[in-house]
């Protein structure tokens, strides 16, 4: 049996699957192809391992940033693990980390960058211009940026990077996207407490909103989102 043969439909359904099936429910149902892209699985399962947190009894104040620089290398790595992924640091320029098959296609899937200041990420020389710049040079990876941001300055940081990254133009046959991964903070103290995190997925005309994965009580988090957008937020939206 050979083994030369390239799967290059693994993240979407074959045409004569899609077709027999549109065939068989035709009068009964309308029938789409879904793509489930690499990068998108991986962002989702990297938020959940990030937020996979050893919290114990005696740590009564949200997690901050200089408690757990480590903790985002342990993330992007178990993520790749799990997804049988090849995950390599400070490669292709120095780039925080590069995530690829293990066989040669589809080949590298995502490039990432994380930073502990949300607005050192911008200008000539910032992640953002080294992740485009990155994913320009491959045919299907994305980009993915992790970083830390006060919440009263979100919606800045969230415009100036969605601006960015619609205003390039590209040559691929498909626009890579930006997943965009943010951890709002407050300060306490000395610290940068954690509020939540949140995953914009920018494309280059549409951007995706996640749904928000909270590091405090319900409630506070409520109290955080009606003052980050000065409304009042029925209880029964959450």
């Amino acid at each position: 049996m050979s083994t030369d043969l390239t799967f290059k439909n693994h993240d979407q359904p074959l045409v004569s699957n899609l077709e027999k099936l549109g065939q068989l429910l035709n009068g009964r149902s309308a029938v789409a192809g879904v793509q489930h892209r690499l990068s998108d699985t991986f962002t989702l399962l990297f938020r959940e391992n990030f937020l996979d947190i050893p919290l114990t009894s005696s740590l009564n104040v949200a997690p901050n940033r200089s408690n757990w620089t480590q903790h985002t290398y342990y993330a992007i790595r178990t993520t790749a693990k799990a997804m049988y992924l090849s995950c390599t640091f400070e490669t292709m320029g120095r780039l925080d980390a590069v995530i690829e098959s293990v066989g040669d296609y589809p080949g590298i899937i995502l490039v990432a960058e994380w930073e502990a200041n949300a607005f050192t990420v911008f200008g000539s020389g910032g992640e953002l211009q080294k992740l485009w710049n990155a994913v320009e040079s491959q045919k299907y990876a994305d980009a993915f940026l992790f970083t830390f941001c006060p919440l009263n300055r979100l919606s800045e940081f969230i415009l100036r990077t969605v601006d960015f990254w619609q205003s390039k133009g590209s040559l691929r046959e498909t626009f890579p996207k930006l997943y965009l991964t943010v951890i709002a903070t407050r300060k306490a103290m000395r610290d940068d407490q954690f509020i939540f995190m949140r995953t914009l997925e920018i494309d280059t005309k549409i951007v995706g909103l996640w749904h928000d994965l909270g590091f405090v009580e319900l409630d506070d988090y409520k109290a955080c989102i009606e003052s980050e957008y000065g409304i009042d937020l029925d209880p029964d939206v959450l």
